[in-house]
């Protein structure tokens, strides 16, 4: 056979992705073409035990964490008014620095803490979440905001509604898939003590989700 047309029927035949190809390495590789919401549902909670177990019993995992947080938020990412009037300016940033002290549902961080909390949480489960909620006894903003670490969200819970809306491992979309609201427990599932583990529809105007993309 001419060398040349031999060298052409090999290329022809050869697979257009080397990660397409049918060799010895591959032979043995059969991935699936699930979505990633159905592939983390079944292993989600392992991942995360994992997770948290390896940061809480591995140096390099914690400092790894604590690289990044400060890394990307240090001492808080502060907002600045660009008002025009320097009278008003001043006096907002006053309301926002005392506010900041009072942001904390928990009363444990301040805004800036809480930051450096979402992110540690988002690194350290994939998500995190945080409700806001209205305290008309807070002396400045009648705002709190509530950090909920990702085991909050009832993710047993998926299934069609009446409505034409589905639920998907905790969270409800529209037709449109659109997020209309998050399945939460009242209390963390894994904390010993915890006695009320119904699950409760939040809207999702009152919560804002943090994960990883």
């Amino acid at each position: 056979m001419n060398p040349f047309k031999m060298i052409a029927k090999i290329f022809k035949s050869k697979a257009k992705y080397d990660g397409a190809g049918h060799g010895k390495r591959l032979v043995n590789w059969y991935p699936n073409n699930s979505s990633i919401n159905s592939l983390l549902t079944s292993n989600l909670q392992t991942l995360r035990n994992r997770s948290h177990d390896i940061v809480r019993k591995n140096p390099y995992a914690f400092n790894a964490i604590e690289s990044i947080v400060s890394n990307c938020i240090g001492t808080g990412i502060k907002p600045q008014s660009k008002a025009k009037d320097a009278e008003f300016r001043k006096r907002i940033q006053e309301l926002w620095l005392r506010w900041t002290d009072e942001s904390d549902a928990a009363c444990i961080c301040d805004f800036y803490g809480l930051q450096s909390l979402v992110l540690r949480s988002v690194i350290e489960c994939g998500e995190c979440f945080v409700r806001i909620k209205i305290d008309k006894r807070n002396a400045t903003v009648p705002l709190k905001l509530q950090v909920l670490e990702a085991e909050h969200l009832d993710t047993s819970k998926d299934y069609p509604l009446p409505n034409g809306n589905v639920i998907k491992s905790g969270i409800e979309f529209d037709k449109n898939g659109k997020r209309v609201a998050y399945y939460l427990y009242r209390e963390h599932p894994g904390d010993h003590n915890a006695f009320n583990l119904d699950s409760t529809r939040i809207p999702a105007h009152c919560i804002t989700s943090h994960g990883v993309e």
